[in-house]
C-alpha cells in the first residue's frame, strides 16, 4: 500500500483523522451546552463555536480523503491480484500447450490399435510404459481366445493417448472379445513406432 509523505499508511491516517473529528465534535457539543451569563462570554462562545465548525468541516474533508485513499489502495491491490492471477493462468495454459506439443513430437511414443468396448479398435499414441502395457494386453488377448488365461489383471486399467490427452480403458469382457475376434486386423498398421507413421491419423 502506498504511504503518504509523512510515512503513515492510509489506514493510520484515517484512524488519526477519525479520532480528530470525534474530538472536535465532542468539543463542539460541550461548548454548545455551556451557558455563559455575560454578553462578552456569549460572544466568545459564538466565536469559539464558529472556529470549531470550520475545523470540523476541514476534519471531515481530510477524513473523506483518507477513506478514498484506502478504497483506492484496495482497488489497486485487487487489480494487481487479478493481473497476477491472469498471468499465472496464461502461463499455465502456455505450459500445458508446450507439454502437449512436446508429447506430440515425442518420437519414443508408439502407435497402437486399442480395443474398444464395442469390439472395434481405435488408433492411440502411447508412451513407453503404456506401450508396453498395450503389448502385454494383446498377448493376453490372444491367450484368452485360446482359453489359456483370462483378462482380470487388466480390469480397471487403461492407457493414456498422447494425441487426444485422454485415457482409454482395457476391454476384459471375453464375450465381446470372442464375438469380434475376426474383425481385428493384426496387419502392418496394427503397431508402429511413432517415427515410422505418417503425420495425420484418424
Amino acid at each position: 500500500m502506498a504511504r503518504p509523505r509523512n510515512g503513515a499508511s492510509a489506514s493510520t491516517q484515517y484512524r488519526r483523522r477519525r479520532d480528530r473529528l470525534a474530538d472536535l465534535e465532542a468539543q463542539y457539543e460541550k461548548l454548545t451546552r455551556s451557558r455563559p451569563r455575560t454578553s462578552s462570554k456569549k460572544g466568545a462562545k459564538t466565536r469559539a463555536l464558529n472556529r470549531l465548525l470550520r475545523r470540523i468541516r476541514a476534519a471531515r474533508g481530510l477524513l473523506t480523503k483518507a477513506r478514498n485513499a484506502i478504497a483506492q489502495a484496495a482497488g489497486q491491490r485487487l487489480a494487481a491480484k487479478r493481473t497476477t492471477t491472469r498471468k499465472r493462468s496464461v502461463a499455465a495454459k502456455r505450459g500445458w500447450k508446450k507439454r502437449r506439443s512436446l508429447n506430440r513430437l515425442d518420437l519414443s511414443g508408439d502407435i497402437w490399435q486399442h480395443l474398444r468396448p464395442d469390439g472395434s479398435t481405435i488408433t492411440v499414441v502411447l508412451d513407453k510404459n503404456d506401450s508396453s502395457l498395450e503389448g502385454t494386453f494383446w498377448n493376453a488377448y490372444t491367450a484368452a481366445l485360446e482359453g489359456k488365461r483370462d483378462l482380470r489383471s487388466f480390469e480397471g486399467r487403461s492407457v493414456f493417448d498422447l494425441d487426444r490427452q485422454r485415457r482409454f480403458p482395457f476391454v476384459t469382457d471375453l464375450n465381446v472379445i470372442a464375438e469380434h475376434a475376426d474383425e481385428i486386423d493384426f496387419g502392418p498398421g496394427f503397431y508402429k513406432r511413432r517415427n515410422e507413421a505418417p503425420g495425420d491419423r484418424a
